[in-house]
């Protein structure tokens, strides 16, 4: 883009057609490079992002972990991940994940239990699911297997006779039943929470694979720029973020909002320092 200059808007509308960018004026510097200078903050893209989409969009949504069934009387796998998390005898530092995890009841996680997840209760946890699930799951795949090919040479049989629906249309296949939980689930899981371990894989169907993919791809240039994780990821500003909101303000705008938050800081500080020194007594 060396010297190249775009004014009007149907201009800038046809390079943003052509490059998926708008151009600005700072594109022409030689040293400016757009993507290695916006920092991809680890926090979102690998917790929030890469992990949740492993654990919601590919084993929750898909059924890959199925629920309880609704007798209660035949456990399946988030039981059995329930059951094993409450043997777990963690530090208060730690994240503590919601008894009803995976389930609705269990709520969103934060960005520390999803941490906490990737990195100490999954990797022992997933292997043992699939060692006793997964035969299971492929027995039952073949079952699904046999009915959909009988039933797909009765579908071609009745449609070398010319048969056809009632509204006269052909009669369309039926598609082919997927694996429910994949034999290499497990080990390219642990896979990826080693890999996170270090900078802090891929193991999904295509369809569950997102931008973040590729943005994690990223986040070793951004280490060597800007040091470990832990100096340039977004976990100090949530934590403020939540504790801005759970100060009672106003909302009223003229800058009382800006009064009501510092009154409530300070107020909270003197509590905090009268209770730290009622301690030390």
């Amino acid at each position: 883009m060396e010297g190249l200059t775009i004014g009007g808007k149907s201009e800038r509308d046809e390079f943003f057609k052509a490059h998926a960018a708008r151009y600005f004026a700072l594109s022409r510097l030689p040293y400016f490079d757009p993507v290695r200078m916006s920092v991809i903050d680890p926090m979102h893209n690998i917790l929030l992002g890469v992990v949740k989409t492993q654990w919601y969009d590919t084993w929750i949504l898909t059924r890959t972990l199925r629920e309880r069934t609704s007798t209660k009387k035949l456990p399946r796998e988030l039981d059995r991940i329930h059951a094993l998390l409450t043997q777990f005898e963690m530090p208060s530092w730690v994240g503590r994940l919601p008894n009803d995890v995976g389930y609705p009841a269990g709520g969103s996680l934060t960005s520390d239990e999803w941490k906490a997840m990737v990195l100490v209760y999954l990797p022992l946890i997933i292997p043992l699911i699939w060692e006793d699930s997964c035969e299971a799951a492929q027995q039952e795949h073949a079952k699904k297997m046999a009915a959909w090919n009988t039933s797909e040479q009765k579908r071609q049989a009745r449609a070398d006779k010319g048969k056809r629906k009632a509204n006269g249309q052909p009669e369309e296949p039926q598609p082919q039943p997927k694996l429910r939980m994949h034999p290499r689930d497990a080990d390219n899981f642990l896979s990826l929470a080693a890999a996170l371990k270090v900078i802090l894989a891929r193991s999904l169907h295509p369809s569950h694979v997102k931008p973040n993919h590729h943005f994690i791809t990223h986040i070793f240039t951004q280490i060597e720029d800007f040091g470990p994780v832990y100096g340039f990821w977004t976990f100090l500003f949530e934590r403020l973020n939540k504790i801005l909101k759970n100060y009672s303000v106003n909302n009223h705008e003229g800058g009382e909002l800006e009064v009501t938050f510092m009154r409530e800081f300070d107020r909270e500080r003197r509590l905090r320092c009268m209770v730290s020194a009622v301690g030390r007594i």
